[in-house]
């Protein structure tokens, strides 16, 4: 079992994250990945309390093998640092085709239901 926790708060010892080497693994990436992906996408560090830990806290990388019992904090990049990265461009208009589909799609279905 893993507790996770947000800045600036007391971790969350009540509903940890478990994580498993039969799933998923055990590092701080299958732990992001299980959060969420865009985590994953945004990580910059972690910040790891416990037994894998050689000082408290340790920072540490997506790789780090989590052992039980360990408290880990997430720390994502910052705006800035997303921007600078060289896959930023792609990513944001990925985004901005989503949304503008959907909003196409919508005004279409709108559209269509008041034709009938």
């Amino acid at each position: 079992k893993r507790s996770a926790s947000n800045e600036g708060q007391q971790p969350d010892l009540a509903e940890p994250v478990v994580l498993s080497a039969i799933r998923k693994g055990t590092t701080v990436r299958s732990l992001c990945h299980n959060v969420s992906t865009q985590m994953l996408r945004d990580f910059n560090f972690a910040l790891v309390w416990g037994k894998s830990a050689k000082h408290s806290p340790q920072r540490c990388g997506v790789n780090h093998e989590l052992a039980d019992e360990d408290v880990v904090q997430i720390v994502t990049k910052t705006n800035a640092q997303q921007r600078q990265d060289k896959n930023y461009q792609a990513m944001v208009q990925g985004f901005s085709d989503k949304y503008h589909k959907k909003k196409f799609d919508a005004k279409k279905k709108k559209q269509g239901k008041l034709r009938r």
